[in-house]
């Protein structure tokens, strides 16, 4: 078995955190005896280290990722549509349908269903679920969440992977991207020219295995007068929406991943280090969710992070 270091990765972009632990995730699937371990490791940045792989190197796990890999059953949620604005009633269903076929063996579709949404606190006003944080392409434009998904799930191949996880990143692939990637947030004051023009360059692997973290960061139904729906690693705080995840340097399973995911300690104004490290918390990232731009164009990204 190998360890191997996904080198294309950089701890400090949401976009390459979620690709690691997605990747975390499907190799866990795949090979679900295999003892699957993560770590990070400072290598020019934090870098994510794998341990438990059955491959010899980069390029086998990519074609075993590629060729048999349990990714999203996407089919599952066809009923949505191309995207997760659809009505309460829609979305019920389509839950309903899921837990009727569930299993000990693959519980894939109920996992991504629990990420997507939940039709417990409808969107009045818009008469539409309330969806993950996460999701930062609604239609407008012509970009849909899960029609990217689907996407990407046709045209990525090994050698996407293998970029994705082992670099560079070129940006070299046209559209389909689900803005997760700092380098999205085109704003006009930044730019030489009309941003729109050319649309987005991005890293195809690198969406396609982020999109495989969602089962990692569920949504949660809160109680009290006025509660909303949550997503596991956001949190409002002064009136900006902030996603905040860790870097852990001692070995951890993807169970004990989701579970260092979902840490209270971690989303504290300044969280205390010393009980965070004795968790193997070395460092911990914050990134803003922002809108840019007005109207029906208008288009949500991530700021670059910052360490907490």
């Amino acid at each position: 078995m190998s360890t191997l270091v996904f080198r294309g990765i950089e701890g400090s972009n949401p976009l390459a955190f979620l690709a690691a632990v997605g990747a975390a995730r499907i190799c866990d699937l795949l090979w679900p005896d295999r003892g699957i371990r993560m770590r990070w490791v400072r290598d020019g940045g934090w870098r994510p280290e794998a341990s438990g792989l059955p491959v010899k190197d980069e390029a086998e796990l990519c074609r075993a990722l590629h060729e048999g890999a349990l990714w999203a059953p996407l089919d599952a949620f066809s009923r949505l549509g191309e995207n997760l604005t659809v009505e309460p009633a829609r979305f019920e269903e389509v839950a309903a349908a899921i837990k009727g076929c569930v299993s000990a063996e693959d519980r894939r579709a109920a996992d991504f269903a629990t990420a997507f949404g939940s039709e417990v606190f409808p969107d009045e006003k818009k008469g539409r679920i309330q969806f993950t944080d996460l999701c930062f392409i609604t239609g407008s434009g012509h970009q849909d969440f899960l029609g990217t998904a689907r996407g990407l799930a046709s045209c990525c191949e090994s050698e996407h992977l293998r970029e994705a996880l082992f670099g560079p990143w070129r940006y070299a692939d046209a559209g389909r991207s689900l803005r997760w990637d700092p380098a999205d947030a085109k704003e006009y004051a930044l730019r030489w020219r009309n941003p729109s023009i050319g649309g987005v360059s991005t890293v195809w692997g690198a969406n396609r295995l982020a999109f495989e973290s969602l089962p990692l960061f569920p949504t949660l139904c809160p109680t009290g007068p006025g509660a909303r729906l949550k997503t596991t690693g956001f949190q409002k705080r002064n009136r900006t929406h902030e996603f905040t995840w860790p870097i852990w340097t001692q070995w951890a399973s993807v169970d004990t991943v989701r579970s260092l995911l979902s840490l209270r300690e971690i989303q504290e104004d300044e969280p205390e280090r010393r009980p965070l490290r004795a968790r193997g918390i070395e460092d911990i990232f914050r990134v803003q969710r922002v809108q840019i731009g007005q109207g029906a164009n208008f288009k949500v990204s991530f700021r670059p992070a910052r360490a907490v």
